[in-house]
C-alpha cells in the first residue's frame, strides 16, 4: 500500500514541466516533454504529479484554515487572522491553497490534453484509469476552490502562453457542472479495485472513491436525493474501523474505513505531515495550535476560545475523546489556576514513531464515516422519518464509538435529528478539514461564530458574506490573493467585503 506514495514522492522532482508556474509562459524543455507523454510510462509518471501539490495543502495548512476559521479549534499565538475573521489579502496560507490546487489542476489538464497521444496503452483498462485519475483530481481541487473562494477561473486546456491562464472568473453554478461532468467520468471509468503494477497500485481514487465524493458535492449545494443515491451506492463497498485510532494512525492506510486517503512516507519535511508537530504542545516540540475550543476558558487565550466548546461536546463513555484530543498531564498555559493536564490540545495525529515529527502517515479525505453521514443528513432533509433509515446510519458511527443509539423519544422531528446528525459529524470528523466547509454550507456560519465573538466583544463580518446562487444560504468566502489580480487582468473584481 505504501508503494504508491513513494512513486509520487520520486516523480514530484520531474513533474515540474514546460510551465513550473501556472502563469510562467516560458517554454522549457518541451520536447522532452513531448517525449516523456506519448509514452504509457511517461503518461502515468504525469498523472503520479497530479497527487503531489495534496502533499504540501495538507501538511498543516487545509487543516489549520479550516479548524481556525470554523469553531473548532482556535489559537492562542499571534498567527489569529482565521480564528478572528481578519484576514489578509496578502495571507500566505491562502496564496498557497490557490496555487497549490491550480497546480494540480494544470498538471491534470496536460494529462487530459496529452493522453490520445498515447499509442502503448497495455489496455483499455489502463487508458481509463489514467483518464479516470486526471479528471478526478481536477474535480477534487475545483471543489475546495470553489468552497474557499466562490467564482474562480474554470481553466480546461494545457497552458502554453499567458493567455491561455489569464481566464475571467467562472460563476459557481457553472464550475459545479464542471465538477459534477469530471465525476461522472472518472466514475465510469476508473477501477473498482487496483491489483497492483505501475499505474494501478493501492491507493489510487477508485470508481467508489469518485462515487462518493459526487455525494459530498450533491451533498453541500442540497441536492438530497442525489446524495441519497450516490452514498447509497457505495454503503456495501467500506466499513467503520473497530478502533477509531486506526483511521489516523498508519495502521490501516488506504483499507476499508476509507475511499480516499493523502499518501504520505518520505524521509523530508515536504513529503510528510506536519500535523502532528502543528497540533502537539510545545513541549513535546509542537506548535500546540489550533487548540479545540473549550467553554471552561470563558473568552480567555486572545482567540475564540470558547463558545460552542469541542471539548465539551462528548458524551461520557465516547471512545473518541482520548484519541482525538489529551491534556498530556501538562501545566495549562492558558489558565494556570487549573491543574495539569486541563488544557487540551488535538492528540488525532500525534506520531511518536516517526523522527522530528515528519509524520509519515496518511491524511484521510473522504472516510466511510463521512458517507455514512452524509446519507443519515441528505434522508433526513427530504423527509423526517421517526425511527427510519436515517437513524440507522447516524447511529453506527455512534454506537462504534460506544456509545447508545438515538431514539426517536430522543429525537422526535426533523429539526432534532438535524442539530445531532451535525453534532456527531463535529465530533466524527474533528479536525479532518470538514468543520468550516460543514458550518459554511449549513449556512449558521455566522451565527456560530459570532457566539464565539461575543465573548471578546468582536463582530462577523457579514458584508463578506453571499448568497449561494445554488442553496441560497449565506455563504462565506475567502479573498482571493491579491497577487492573483496582478497575475491575471482578466479576473475581474475581488470577493465582497474586501
Amino acid at each position: 500500500m505504501k508503494k504508491f506514495r513513494y512513486i509520487i514522492i520520486a516523480l514530484s522532482v520531474i513533474l515540474t514541466f514546460s510551465c513550473g508556474k501556472i502563469l510562467d509562459p516560458t517554454i522549457q524543455g518541451q520536447v522532452a516533454l513531448d517525449n516523456l507523454l506519448s509514452t504509457q510510462s511517461g503518461i502515468i509518471t504525469a498523472v503520479n504529479g497530479i497527487y503531489q501539490p495534496l502533499q504540501g495543502v495538507y501538511q498543516s495548512q487545509i487543516v489549520y484554515l479550516t479548524s481556525m476559521a470554523g469553531d473548532e479549534g482556535w489559537t492562542w499565538r499571534k498567527e489569529t487572522e482565521p480564528d478572528i475573521y481578519i484576514l489578509d489579502l496578502t495571507s500566505t496560507v491562502t496564496q498557497s491553497i490557490w496555487s497549490s490546487h491550480y497546480d494540480g489542476i494544470t498538471r491534470a489538464n496536460i494529462v487530459l490534453n496529452r493522453i490520445q497521444q498515447v499509442t502503448d496503452f497495455s489496455s483499455p483498462e489502463m487508458k481509463n484509469a489514467t483518464e479516470g485519475q486526471a479528471k478526478f483530481m481536477r474535480a477534487f481541487y475545483y471543489f475546495n476552490l470553489v468552497r474557499f473562494f466562490g467564482p474562480v477561473p474554470l481553466i480546461m486546456g494545457e497552458i502554453k502562453v499567458r493567455k491561455d491562464a489569464e481566464l475571467p472568473r467562472t460563476a459557481i453554478k457553472d464550475i459545479y457542472i464542471q465538477i459534477k461532468k469530471d465525476l461522472e467520468d472518472a466514475i465510469k471509468m476508473l477501477p473498482v479495485k487496483y491489483l497492483g503494477g505501475s499505474g494501478m497500485e493501492v491507493g489510487r481514487p477508485t470508481s467508489y472513491t469518485a462515487t462518493a465524493l459526487k455525494a459530498l458535492v450533491h451533498l453541500e449545494l442540497e441536492e438530497w436525493n442525489d446524495a441519497v443515491n450516490l452514498s447509497g451506492a457505495v454503503m456495501d463497498k467500506g466499513k467503520l474501523l473497530t478502533n477509531y485510532a486506526d483511521n489516523f494512525n498508519g495502521t490501516q492506510e488506504n483499507g476499508t474505513g476509507s475511499f480516499f486517503e493523502i499518501q504520505y512516507g518520505g524521509v523530508t519535511g515536504t513529503t510528510t505531515s506536519g500535523l502532528s508537530s502543528s497540533f502537539a504542545p510545545t513541549e513535546y516540540s509542537g506548535g500546540a495550535s489550533p487548540l479545540p475550543t473549550d467553554d471552561t476558558f470563558n473568552g480567555k487565550g486572545g482567540g475564540l476560545s470558547s463558545g460552542n466548546g469541542f471539548v465539551q461536546l462528548f458524551e461520557t463513555g465516547d471512545l473518541r475523546k482520548d484519541i482525538t484530543i489529551s491534556g498530556y498531564g501538562l501545566a495549562n498555559f492558558i489558565d494556570p489556576s487549573k491543574p495539569k493536564g486541563s488544557l487540551y490540545y488535538v492528540n488525532k495525529f500525534y506520531n511518536t514513531k516517526d523522527p522530528r515529527g515528519l509524520s509519515t502517515w496518511n491524511y484521510p479525505l473522504i472516510r466511510y464515516a463521512e458517507v455514512l453521514l452524509t446519507r443519515a443528513e441528505a434522508l433526513n432533509e427530504i423527509g423526517y422519518i421517526a425511527g427510519g433509515e436515517a437513524f440507522v446510519f447516524l447511529n453506527k458511527t455512534r454506537i462504534n464509538a460506544g456509545l447508545a443509539a438515538l431514539t426517536q423519544a430522543e429525537l422526535p422531528n426533523q429539526v432534532a435529528f438535524r442539530n445531532a446528525l451535525r453534532k456527531e459529524r463535529k465530533i466524527e470528523l474533528s479536525f479532518e478539514s470538514k468543520n468550516y466547509f460543514d458550518l459554511n454550507r449549513w449556512g449558521i456560519l455566522q451565527q456560530a461564530i459570532q457566539f464565539q465573538m461575543d465573548y471578546i466583544k468582536m463582530t462577523f463580518p457579514v458584508n463578506k458574506l453571499i448568497t449561494h446562487p445554488i442553496t441560497g444560504k449565506k455563504y462565506f468566502l475567502f479573498p482571493i490573493p491579491n497577487i492573483e489580480f496582478t497575475n491575471n487582468a482578466n479576473m475581474g473584481e475581488q470577493n465582497p467585503g474586501y
